[in-house]
């Protein structure tokens, strides 16, 4: 296994920012996979041990505004789903009705 470099979970963490610019989940949940791998390798490797305390903050400052941004297309998609079943059980509602 190669070592992966601070400068490549940096560049991870800006594809998923940029997949869920584009709404494109699938590929966001691919790469939020590879990332975990990464980021256990390289706190595990020499990269995490010769990364300074700076480099780390910064790391895990990404990582966190990354959680909110994913926290926040789960809400959104949440959302849109109660909508859609409301507006189902309304249009259902409305066929029951006579003449509806």
């Amino acid at each position: 296994m190669s070592a992966v470099s601070v400068d490549t979970l940096f560049a991870q963490l800006q594809a998923m920012h940029d997949c869920l610019q584009n709404g494109d989940l699938d590929t966001v949940q691919g790469l939020l996979e590879q990332h975990d791998h990464d980021v256990r390798g390289f706190m595990q490797g020499h990269g995490g041990r010769d990364a300074g305390a700076d480099t780390l903050s910064n790391l895990l400052y990404a990582q966190l505004q990354l959680q909110d941004r994913l926290r926040d297309a789960r809400d959104a998609a949440a959302r849109k789903l109660r909508e859609s079943q409301q507006a189902e059980r309304a249009a259902r509602a409305y066929l029951s009705t006579p003449g509806g």
